[in-house]
């Protein structure tokens, strides 16, 4: 049964993949886009309303008409935008001489388009600073005069370091870390603020706090490095107003106007991964409002930048967007008046503390420190932060304050609060979660409340870890852009998450990073680290070039997102091909210690030498070329390069051929008789040609499956494949023993531990609670959590079958004593659905699919049946793994 309702207004309208109105877009030809909240007649076409106007000036309003199913990223339809010009859009449905209701209006302004028109400075210390980390942080401050409130009023902000801009004693905006980390060498974002309501005619004044960031602050391990791309950090500040007679004013960070003061802070020092000290002796009460007597600041010095690297950001910022509460709160010991506590905030994940601090005396320190997890002796387990030891100090001058940390962020679910006199209680703090500000597009509830944690864990960690760009850990002396963690774990990202503008802007700095260094590094940004110091071609990691831009394309349909990665992906592509042997195989040893990293941490890896994986390294290396061969020639065929596909097609079979000639022998046994090994060559289609080949290696990895009492027995290679490879050969009941499985290792060994983010290893925790051993520990890495992937298309039954999902399966497969399951994930098109509910031997299914989208109904032991928009619902027999 079918449930179809006529659509109203449009909805949703986005310009390019941004949510909501937009500051400065940075290009001139944005694409539109609106989805419907039912049935579109065949018979409506849709009216686009469109007006343009530059600040302060009256606008033109055009009309556009066009086919309804031109919804998803319509091409901008009028003259191209010029800098600073606004945008109001409104979308609504007419048939005929009759017209439906408008849309909410879109908002968004074109950002600065010329570099020359960016005429500010970047103005910093003026004082000699010390050479290396754990510097005093500078306060930087400007007055300025307006003969009027303004109509109109844009700040463009940006950093050498990191900056928190305030004005007329309010803090302009709610994002941390300003700018971000990219590639500086190559290009810097520019942030753009509305301040109309935060100016006035007469005296404002701006008051900046700069922090070293990783512009210059210490980055890394095993000692890291400091100033890596500079060793002075400077504020970038535009003012642009709009008044109301029309008349215009510009305001620009300068060293030569005399307005521009600096002066040393109350941040005495700032490490990303250490934490913060802050002396509150030091503060300038009021340094960022006018009136301020800044008398003895010093004029502030310029520092040279190349203004043709800023540009405008596609991703979100880093913002505040949940709240943690304490769920335990206990005293540790006393000592002079004070005491030691011990805070639990039930969730692991990258925050901050913001603590109301009363009843201090002047000169006490209260320290807070963090931690992931607590030593079997319930005190805080630092050690495997090496490095970054996550300590933040508070010195009180005796005032009742509140603070929080500016300019580092610490992944943990404990905290000690040290030197705190008086009882400590919930109402003292809150713990402020961080991570770009993405659109959440997917969930999922099952009846089984592990199976709901595992995938909660996963969904903490990817929130953890994608803070500015796409990190490995939110908490060690690391914090890197990994690239074989978001290769293995795109597509999982990109259910959860609306990730194409996040991930696309990371992968600017992937192009880059290739150009300059002549391969794919292990980590974007790339900085050398000890043995990673000479980056190599290595499988996996390298493969994010096409992975990571394919994985997007799936989930946007963006096609010129994809143009702009497809040379990054065919000089990968191209690279590797020189690293094979006559055969195909990619059997060329990279030339550093670790050479390639195979099935990297493989449970069966000593705890201080993960790369002694089971699988040869040459066989995974080979089988995650292959599928970065195929998916390269999905590319080229989705862009028209249909002749180079064609090419590339031939490259892609001499590669699977060679797979299957070198790793199975005549029998059908792999060469590596693992987990790994099998579910490779059946999820990457490398026996797809050879229906009796891959029979037997289904089996074959059903029967290692048994063998191993349902434990897992893959690394990061062979994890993300073994339950679809498993499902793919019609082992339901090993994929489900091995998925739900509770014994070290395994996935739900984790939830049985109470983790509540996916670990770096297997057995981050032993089974008697105490850490692993090994120099390289985390509790939240998201690589391991990529079985969400099949979590969602397998237990949830919902999965894209073609780009921006305009074809998706539906497809659950009930197991494990599952009775119900919903997944749903927003589309570009609207929201697709799966519910289902199992009892007696009957399976019944709901589905929703949006207007412009199908879905592929596939139960076994029925026909596939073909749906269109609406709501749909409907019983089978079945019997379930």
């Amino acid at each position: 049964m079918s449930v179809i309702v006529n659509a109203k207004a449009p909805y949703d309208l986005q310009v390019e993949h941004y949510h909501g109105d937009v500051l400065a877009i940075r290009t001139a030809t944005p694409r539109i886009s609106w989805k419907y909240d039912g049935h579109v007649a065949d018979s409506d076409e849709v009216e686009l309303q469109i007006t343009r106007h530059m600040p302060g000036q009256a606008g033109t309003v055009e009309s556009i008409v066009t086919e309804p199913v031109n919804n998803v990223l319509f091409a901008w339809p009028l003259d191209p935008l010029v800098s600073r010009e606004q945008v109001e859009v409104k979308a609504r449905l007419v048939d005929g001489d009759t017209k439906g209701d408008w849309s909410q209006t879109l908002k968004f302004d074109e950002g600065i388009l010329e570099y020359w028109e960016l005429q500010s400075s970047f103005v910093g210390p003026s004082w000699p600073e010390a050479e290396t980390d754990h510097r005093h942080l500078p306060l930087v401050r400007n007055e300025f005069t307006l003969k009027d409130t303004p109509v109109y009023a844009r700040l463009y902000l940006s950093a050498l370091g990191l900056v928190e801009g305030h004005v007329n004693g309010k803090a302009i905006g709610k994002d941390i870390l300003t700018p971000g980390w990219t590639a500086y060498d190559d290009r810097l974002e520019c942030w753009t603020y509305d301040l109309v309501g935060d100016l006035k005619a007469g005296q404002n004044a701006f008051g900046f706090y700069l922090g070293d960031g990783w512009y210059r602050g210490r980055i890394g391990f095993k000692g890291g490095k400091a100033n890596v791309y500079g060793d002075k950090i400077g504020v970038f500040a535009q003012l642009e107003v709009t008044y109301p007679d029309g008349t215009s004013e510009q305001i620009f960070s300068n060293s030569h106007d005399g307005l521009w003061k600096v002066t040393k802070g109350p941040i005495t020092q700032s490490d990303l991964c250490e934490g913060e000290t802050y002396d509150s002796h030091l503060e300038k009460d009021g340094f960022d409002q006018p009136g301020y007597d800044d008398a003895d600041w010093l004029p502030v010095a310029q520092i040279p930048f190349d203004r043709r690297k800023m540009e405008f950001p596609i991703l979100p910022p880093v913002r505040a967007n949940m709240v943690n509460q304490p769920i335990s709160i206990k005293k540790i010991r006393e000592y002079d008046g004070k005491a030691d506590w011990q805070v639990d905030f039930g969730q692991n994940c990258t925050q901050r503390i913001d603590l109301h601090i009363t009843n201090a005396q002047d000169g006490d320190v209260i320290e807070l420190q963090h931690a992931e997890v607590l030593e079997s002796d319930g005190s805080l387990s630092t050690r495997p932060l090496r490095r970054g030891q996550q300590i933040d100090q508070y010195i009180s001058n005796g005032s009742d304050a509140h603070f929080e940390a500016r300019f580092a962020t610490h992944g943990f679910r404990y905290a000690e609060i040290r030197g705190w006199r008086g009882e400590l209680t919930a109402d003292d703090m809150q713990c402020k979660v961080y991570f770009s500000d993405m659109l959440q597009t997917g969930t999922f509830e099952s009846s089984n409340e592990n199976v709901n944690r595992l995938d909660d864990n996963a969904l903490w960690s990817m929130r953890s870890n994608f803070v500015s760009l796409p990190t490995d850990c939110p908490q060690r002396d690391e914090r890197l852009g990994w690239t074989g963690d978001i290769s293995l774990f795109s597509p999982t990202a990109a259910y959860f998450y609306d990730v194409e503008g996040f991930l696309s802007s990371w992968l600017q700095d992937v192009s880059h990073e290739q150009k300059r260094l002549g391969t794919v590094p292990f980590y974007v940004p790339f900085i050398p680290f000890a043995e990673w110091t000479e980056p190599q071609g290595i499988a996996i990691w390298g493969d994010s070039a096409v992975r990571v831009p394919w994985a997007i394309y799936m989930a946007s349909g963006d096609k010129e997102m994809l143009a702009k990665q497809y040379e990054t992906a065919k000089g990968w592509i191209d690279e590797v091909k020189g690293y094979l042997s006559e055969d195909g195989v990619w059997d060329r040893k990279p030339a550093y210690s670790l050479g390639q990293l195979g099935d990297w941490l493989d449970p069966t890896a000593p705890a201080d030498d993960p790369v002694k994986a089971m699988t040869e390294k040459n066989l995974v290396a080979t089988a995650f070329y292959a599928n970065s061969c195929d998916m390269f020639v999905k590319m080229g065929h989705e862009l028209g390069k249909d002749d180079e596909a064609d090419e590339y097609t031939k490259l892609a079979n001499h590669v699977h051929l060679g797979f299957k000639k070198r790793f199975f022998n005549d029998k059908g046994i792999m060469t590596s008789d693992t987990q790994c090994a099998y579910a490779l060559a059946i999820a990457f289609g490398l026996v797809d040609d050879d229906p009796e080949i891959k029979e037997f290696a289904g089996h074959r990895l059903a029967l290692l499956v048994r063998r191993a009492h349902g434990k897992i027995g893959t690394g990061f290679a062979g994890t993300p494949y073994i339950l679809p490879a498993l499902t793919e050969t019609g082992h339901m009941d090993e994929a489900y023993q091995l998925f739900l499985s509770e014994e070290c290792p395994s996935w739900m060994y984790q939830v049985k531990m109470g983790g509540t983010t996916t670990w770096e290893r297997w057995d981050s925790m032993l089974p008697d609670g105490s850490v692993n051993p090994g120099v390289m520990t985390s509790f939240n890495h998201y690589s391991l959590g990529s079985v969400a992937d099949w979590i969602h298309a397998t237990v949830g039954g919902l999965k894209p079958t073609a780009p921006a999902w305009h074809q998706f399966e539906v497809a659950p497969r009930p197991g494990g004593n599952l009775t119900s399951a919903k997944t749903s994930h927003e589309t570009p098109f609207g929201t697709a659905k799966v519910e289902w509910n199992y009892t007696d031997g009957k399976l019944s299914v709901s589905v929703d699919v949006p207007y412009g989208a199908t879905a592929k109904v596939d139960i076994p032991g029925y026909d596939t049946v073909e749906l269109r928009d609406g709501h749909y619902e409907n019983s089978f027999d079945y019997q379930a793994s």
